[in-house]
C-alpha cells in the first residue's frame, strides 16, 4: 500500500506507519493509546499513524468496541482502496481499444482509395503540426522495441527539450531500446549536453556525426516520421515497409560512422568538424551552406574557416580545403573551446 502526499503523489508508508501495522497484527487488536504506549511515540504521533492507516483501509475500527482498531489483509485494502478506479480504468482502456479498432478497420478502404488516385500506399502528409505531434505521441505510447531518432542542425532548442524528456525516458524505461543522432555541434549547447546525460544515464544512446542526411524518428521499425520539404509546420508519415527498412538501414550506417555523445570537450569531435568543413571547402561550398549543414551558425563557420586558412598560410578557401583534405586530422590539432570565443563550436 501507499499513502498520498499533499498534491496527491503517492509514496511508501512511512515507518511509523509500518511499525504501528506490524504491532496489531502480533496483538489482534489495539487502541490509539495502546499503540503510542507500546510503540514509544506521542499519543499524536499514534493518531497520526492510525489516521494514515485507516485512510489506506489497514485498519478497520472492530465492531461493538471502544475504539479498538485491527488489521486488514492488504489486498483486501487495495481492493477497496483502488479496485473500483481500477475497474472504471480498465473499462475506459477497453473502449478506447474498441475505438481504436473500429477506425483502423477502414485503413484498406483508405489505402484502395489513394492507390486509385495513384497515390503511394503506406504515406500520409499531414499538414498539422499539432496531428503530427500528436501521431508521435501515440506511436511512441505503443512502441515495445526500439525508436530511432535523427535531430540534425546542431543544439535543439530547450523547450523542444523539455518537452521530449519525459516522453523518452518512458520509452526508455519500458525497455525500448532508443538511439538518437546529433550533429557535432550539438554537444556545446548546454540545453542538448543536459538532456542527453539525462536520457544516457537512463540507459538511451546518443551519437554525433559532422553533417547528417535528414529529421526522421522511427518507431520498432515499422512508423516512420519524416518532415515536408517546403513546410516547416507538416509532416509525412510512412508506413510502407519497404521504404521504412531503407530509412533503418541508412540510421545503421551512420550509426556505425558515429562517435559516442560526451558533454566533455573531446578533440575527435573538434578533428571530425574541422575535416568536415575541409571536404567542402575543397567541394567549394559556401560559408552558408557549410553553416547550414554542420549545424553552426554562419559567424562560427566563418571564424573556422579563416582560423584554417590563417594556420595553413592558404590564400583562398579551395587551397585551404584541399590542404586541410590531404591531411590526417590528427595533423591539424584544435585548441579546446575553453580558449576560443564563446561563440559555438
Amino acid at each position: 500500500m501507499a499513502i498520498y502526499g499533499q498534491e496527491g503523489t503517492v509514496g511508501p508508508l512511512a515507518d511509523l506507519d509500518i511499525r504501528a501495522y506490524r504491532h496489531v497484527l502480533e496483538h489482534g487488536s489495539t487502541s490509539p493509546d495502546a499503540l503510542a504506549l507500546a510503540l514509544g511515540v506521542s499519543t499524536r504521533e499514534a493518531e497520526t499513524t492510525v489516521a494514515n492507516l485507516l485512510r489506506d483501509r489497514l485498519l478497520t475500527s472492530v465492531p461493538g468496541s471502544d475504539g479498538l482498531l485491527t488489521a486488514v489483509s492488504p489486498r483486501t485494502a487495495a481492493a477497496e482502496l483502488v479496485g473500483e478506479e481500477e475497474d472504471a480504468l480498465r473499462r475506459r482502456l477497453a473502449e478506447l481499444d474498441r475505438t481504436r479498432a473500429r477506425l483502423t478497420a477502414l485503413n484498406p478502404l483508405y489505402e484502395a482509395a489513394g492507390q486509385r488516385r495513384g497515390e503511394v500506399g503506406g504515406i500520409d502528409v499531414i499538414d498539422s503540426r499539432d496531428r503530427v505531434m500528436t501521431l508521435i505521441s501515440d506511436a511512441a505510447g505503443r512502441c515495445v522495441h526500439e525508436c530511432l531518432t535523427v535531430q540534425p542542425g546542431g543544439g535543439r532548442p530547450a523547450g523542444h527539450l523539455e518537452r521530449a524528456l519525459p516522453r523518452d525516458l518512458a520509452l526508455i524505461s519500458r525497455g525500448v531500446r532508443m538511439r538518437t543522432l546529433y550533429q557535432h555541434t550539438a554537444r556545446y549547447s548546454p540545453p542538448t549536453q543536459e538532456y542527453a546525460a539525462k536520457v544516457i544515464a537512463a540507459g538511451g544512446e546518443i551519437r554525433t556525426l559532422g553533417e547528417l542526411f535528414g529529421k526522421m524518428i522511427i518507431f520498432d521499425r515499422e512508423t516512420a516520421f519524416l518532415p515536408v520539404w517546403d513546410n516547416p509546420h507538416a509532416g509525412v508519415v510512412l508506413r510502407e515497409p519497404s521504404a521504412v527498412a531503407f530509412l533503418c538501414s541508412v540510421f545503421g550506417t551512420a550509426w556505425s560512422l558515429a562517435e559516442p555523445f560526451a558533454t566533455s570537450y573531446s578533440s575527435f569531435t573538434a578533428n571530425a568538424l574541422r575535416t568536415t568543413i575541409a571536404k567542402m571547402l575543397a567541394d567549394g561550398s559556401k560559408d552558408e551552406v557549410i553553416a547550414r549543414k554542420l549545424g553552426m551558425s554562419l559567424r562560427t563557420c566563418r571564424r573556422h574557416i579563416s582560423e584554417m586558412m590563417e594556420e595553413l598560410g592558404a590564400t583562398s578557401r579551395f587551397q585551404a580545403g584541399y590542404l586541410l583534405s590531404a591531411c590526417s586530422p590528427a595533423a591539424a590539432p584544435v585548441e579546446p573551446p575553453s580558449t576560443r570565443a564563446a561563440t559555438g563550436p
